[in-house]
């Protein structure tokens, strides 16, 4: 079995191939199925899947990458270990090992719980940095108070996620003065510096109670 090329490079949502070339130099004809490993079905495929080789012939097969906008497969070199084997038959006729590597993919996304939160004087939100890429993201974390009547505080400042996870920071909002009657509705804001990424601007609200309703 030969791969060509053996190494690939291919960026998340593009789509990518090798050509798996299959020569029987046996005495009789046999079909096999080619099969890539099963971690990596996700975003791989085999075209087609299985043929017949007569013995002194050469087919080609391709197998095709096409990398999500996620965080799998993670950015990259990954080897690809791929096989040719007899229908029903667990034994190896080839195989043959490619790398493929996957570009990267930043992609991040701010939550902040409660979207509303109502309270005599303030509330502690927590901030979640969801890293819906494929690479390590670190955000340097700040707030922005439109009104300029709320403490608006964050800890941590600086929150990192590997692919695919949370990060959180409590987000301590107080309000300067203490609302007499009705209901004032304040903006709360949080602001991510995503390093190699955009800022991502992330708002809620506070909707202060006066202390006699």
């Amino acid at each position: 079995m030969e791969l060509v090329p053996s190494t690939l490079t291919v960026d998340p949502g593009r789509l990518g191939s090798m050509k798996v070339h299959l020569t029987n130099s046996g005495p009789a004809a046999c079909d096999v199925a080619v099969e890539v490993p099963p971690t990596e079905r996700d975003w791989s495929w085999v075209h087609p899947e299985s043929c017949s080789v007569t013995p002194g012939e050469e087919v080609v097969v391709s197998v095709f990458f096409k990398p999500a906008l996620g965080p799998h497969p993670t950015a990259g070199p990954h080897t690809v270990d791929i096989v040719a084997r007899a229908p029903g038959d667990a034994s190896v006729a080839a195989e043959g090992r490619g790398t493929v590597e996957v570009g990267p993919f930043v992609d991040a996304i701010g939550i902040l719980d409660p979207h509303v939160a109502y309270d005599h004087l303030g509330h502690d939100y927590t901030f979640r940095l969801e890293n819906a890429g494929n690479v390590p993201v670190t955000a340097a974390l700040s707030t922005d108070d439109p009104s300029g009547a709320l403490d608006v505080v964050v800890q941590p400042t600086r929150l990192s996620a590997e692919p695919g996870e949370t990060a959180t920071a409590t987000v301590a909002v107080r309000a300067r003065k203490k609302l007499k009657k009705g209901e004032q509705t304040y903006r709360v804001c949080v602001l991510a510096h995503v390093e190699g990424g955009t800022e991502l601007r992330t708002e809620g609200a506070f909707r202060q109670q006066g202390i006699k309703g």
